[in-house]
């Protein structure tokens, strides 16, 4: 007899609570498998260890794929790190994660990942915040993209807990990127050494 063999879904999720590479903690990653770009909008359920729910905790996202923001490539992927609040907030360390809406839309998909590092004055990439003075960009697709950047703040690890964002900044317009292009952008004085990371996401192209 012949075995069946499975099909993909069109979207897989993964929610990493504690990184083990030193990334941030509280990450979901969402795949698309599908050859159609998408605007995905998600619905979050958060469980203790023992999988019991926390019906009291709000689940908020730094790039906002809890609106529908963020926009996820065909055959491609989108990271954004979930920040927890209220009563059970320290317990979360299980996300079921549902697609509440999926919005279809033009997008070609990436030929390669955009980029983005923390740069010191010499441009170099760097992880210290005391030399977090720009943010460098790189777009290596043969078509422009915009992003929008955020600037992450964590809080101190505490025992084992998930370390969690407590602040965001937000550039407030998108960043177009040229194709096969690098980009810098200068981080005003008045904020260099407080952020931690630095992350983007891609946004749907508008033509004006």
């Amino acid at each position: 007899m012949a075995r069946r063999s499975r099909t993909k879904r069109p979207f897989s999720i993964k929610y990493v609570p504690v990184a083990t590479d030193g990334g941030p903690d509280q990450v979901l990653t969402i795949e698309n498998h599908t050859d159609v770009s998408v605007l995905p909008t998600l619905a979050f359920t958060t469980r203790d260890i023992w999988g019991r729910e926390l019906p009291r905790v709000v689940t908020q996202t730094v790039h906002g794929s809890h609106r529908g923001g963020p926009l996820l490539p065909a055959g491609g992927t989108l990271r954004d790190i979930l920040r927890f609040d209220g009563p059970g907030a320290r317990d979360v360390r299980v996300v079921d994660v549902t697609l509440a809406d999926v919005e279809e839309i033009e997008h070609p998909a990436l030929e390669a990942d955009i980029k983005s590092v923390m740069i010191d004055l010499e441009q170099k990439a760097t992880d210290e915040p005391a030399d977090f003075w720009g943010i460098g960009l790189v777009n290596p697709n043969p078509f422009g993209v915009a992003v929008r950047i955020s600037l992450l703040e964590f809080e101190e690890r505490e025992r084992d807990y998930p370390r969690q964002v407590v602040d965001v900044a937000t550039l407030e317009e998108d960043v177009d990127l040229a194709s096969m292009s690098n980009h810098v952008i200068w981080l005003p004085e008045d904020v260099r050494g407080q952020f931690h990371e630095v992350s983007h996401h891609l946004r749907q192209v508008t033509y004006t």
